[in-house]
């Protein structure tokens, strides 16, 4: 059988798991718009044709539909009965406590839902966000028996997180987080790029900038209170530090025209005063309103800038850094002390993405392994939805090594590839189709005869200086472009990133691009946790005899953003490389996602075609077909 899942919030999308493999449509890359949600007005009726694309490709009947709790009231298709359980039923809402394991799935009638229409008797069931998200990070990651760590922004109720058991086939929840009390390092973090960057979507490009600062030791403590306020670490000092209280005193954080000074007895700010407030009043104050001003300890006022060139601003992305780092950390550290014997850490929600965390995890010490999903954020839920609720048959078994690939590339196959007569480059009469094509465009097409000329050809391009888009297999899962839609250059030479990331993508100067290594010499070039690194989800360190030669592939606090390939699962990336090094001597390429600036990754022939007569990009590679369109 199998089991479909939906999320209507923001990163919106459909997906489907069955024994035979997992399907993702993330909506955004459908309609164009990053982190796009079910208010768009163009959702309801796409929507509708995804759930029947995917209905159509199941290998076996669709049995039910899961559909994740956090919603946009906007949306026009939202089940009836998940409306009225989020906004009634108290039991669900509420957080914590020891309900918990009775409010996280809940079947509900699919009642006058239009989406329901053509799956006849099918059962609807409503799964709590974050249980969603843990879901996901553990039914993906092959382990039996594992911690369960979900920790975002917010979903419903203020919540921001869940801790759950994974045991063989069980997943059990046994601690809510919520933006009431801490910890808020996604809130926080949101709050902190929205001011920099416009969006509270700039979480990754505000982790960009962390290299650019230093650590502030007088807002450190300030900072530390608003992620998680002292009476919180007084309540569980197992799973927080507490702070120096004479660091804290006198501090005090301005709002506009109100200073909001460090209350002893909450140990936070705002916290005493949000007490009684509704949850969105909670969410909003911590989540999108970053203080104007911020007094420490020492008496020193400092006024919060808006430009990631301000100075400030800088000094405050590396701060609140190190303090979300080192409060996740003892969290981490801390429940697996109350709960014994796990060794493995599944690990998702929007602040997996915090790549420097991660690796803060993984060497630790405490874990084995840390396992993340590649769509560890929103673009997840979807399908972490549909796992919480599937039956264990309908969830694919993950052996060996390359377990990952699956969930990594489940999305969609390039689109527009197919012609009246087929496939491009089926048969040479297709090809010479395509190549009349390219041809009004100004572009020419080449078919090297094998996979072994063909390599060598992108090898020239690539030592030559040149960037191509490699566009292969299925489309990546999550944000980061895995070889699948990726832009490529050489790290060997001298302004390739800016080549790469400001003259094609037009991206901030400060922005990191990611290496590409083959992961048997990835250790010559790089040290840390080289055992993590397949899907771009922790930072390593580059080798200080390799810095030099590295210096177009790794950001300006020495780490990089590495992804290693194998030739099991790319086998003509891996041999890329290996053709790239005999030409430069280095074996490492530069990867950024195939898309234009704030667009999302792309997965049409047509998208592909604008950037290269649109942009400095000189040439679209697609390696299934062997064709190299310049």
């Amino acid at each position: 059988m199998a089991m479909m899942g939906m999320h209507f919030g923001h990163d919106a999308g459909v997906a489907l798991t069955e024994a035979g493999g997992y399907r993702v449509i993330e909506a955004e890359r459908r309609l164009g718009l990053r982190h796009v949600c079910g208010g768009n007005g163009d959702f309801p009726q796409a929507a509708a044709e995804w759930l029947a694309e995917l209905r159509e490709r199941a290998a076996s009947p669709v049995t039910g539909i899961a559909v994740a709790d956090w919603y946009t009231p906007v949306c026009q298709v939202l089940p009836p009965a998940l409306v009225e359980l989020v906004n009634e039923d108290a039991r669900w809402t509420a957080t914590g406590g020891t309900g918990l394991a009775d409010a996280v799935t809940r079947v509900i009638k699919p009642l006058d839902w239009p989406l329901a229409k053509g799956f006849g008797d099918i059962t609807l069931t409503a799964v709590r966000h974050h249980y969603a998200h843990a879901a996901l990070a553990y039914y993906t990651s092959g382990a039996r028996k594992a911690l369960v760590l979900a920790l975002d922004g917010t979903g419903n109720y203020a919540e921001c997180g869940m801790l759950c058991l994974g045991d063989g086939d069980q997943l059990t929840p046994v601690m809510s987080f919520t933006n009431r009390t801490g910890p808020r390092f996604g809130l926080v973090y949101e709050a902190l790029a929205r001011r920099v960057h416009g969006s509270q979507f700039d979480t990754g490009k505000l982790l960009g900038l962390t290299a650019t600062g230093e650590t502030d030791a007088a807002l450190l403590p300030v900072l530390r209170a608003m992620l998680v306020p002292q009476s919180t670490r007084r309540a569980s000092p197992d799973l927080y530090e507490r702070l120096d209280e004479d660091r804290l005193t006198g501090t005090a954080l301005r709002y506009a025209d109100t200073w909001w000074e460090y209350d002893p007895h909450s140990g936070g700010y705002l916290d005493a005063g949000l007490a009684d407030s509704s949850d969105d009043d909670v969410v909003h104050s911590f989540g999108s309103v970053f203080p104007d001003e911020i007094r420490t300890a020492d008496g020193r006022s400092t006024p919060v800038g808006t430009s990631p060139d301000a100075r400030i601003c800088r000094d405050l992305a590396a701060t609140l850094q190190h303090a979300v780092e080192r409060d996740l950390t003892s969290l981490v550290a801390g429940v697996s002390r109350r709960f014994p014997s796990y060794a493995t850490l599944c690990y998702a929600g929007g602040c997996a993405l915090n790549i420097t965390a991660n690796s803060r995890l993984a060497e630790c010490a405490q874990f084995t392994r840390v396992s993340i999903p590649t769509c560890c954020d929103d673009s997840g839920i979807a399908l972490g939805a549909a796992l919480a609720v599937a039956d264990p048959a309908d969830r694919p078994a993950l052996l060996g090594r390359s377990g990952w690939a699956p969930l990594a590339y489940a999305g969609p196959p390039l689109q527009g590839l197919d012609t009246a007569d087929g496939d491009y480059g089926d048969n040479a009469a297709q090809v010479d189709g395509l190549r009349r094509r390219l041809g009004g465009l100004g572009l020419s097409l080449r078919r090297p005869a094998g996979d072994e000329e063909f390599v060598q050809a992108v090898a020239d391009l690539l030592a030559d200086r040149r960037c191509v888009a490699w566009l292969e297999g299925g489309l990546e899962t999550g944000p980061r472009a895995l070889g699948h839609r990726s832009l490529l250059v050489s790290a060997h030479w001298s302004g390739a990133r800016r080549y790469v990331s400001q003259t094609i993508k037009n991206r901030e100067w400060f922005r990191p691009v990611a290496p590409i290594c083959p992961e048997e010499v990835a250790d010559q070039y790089f040290a840390g946790p080289l055992d993590h690194t397949e899907t771009m989800l922790f930072a390593v360190r580059v080798r200080p005899d390799r810095a030099r030669q590295l210096a177009e592939a790794r950001h300006i606090d020495g780490t990089a953003r590495l992804q290693t390939v194998r030739p099991d699962v790319h086998p003509l990336l891996h041999r890329l490389c290996h053709a790239v090094a005999a030409r430069t001597e280095l074996p490492v390429l530069i990867n950024t996602s195939a898309n234009g600036g704030g667009r999302p990754l792309l997965n049409h022939l047509d998208e592909a075609l604008e950037l290269l007569t649109g942009t400095e990009l000189d040439a679209v590679v697609l390696p299934e077909r062997r064709l190299i369109v310049e």
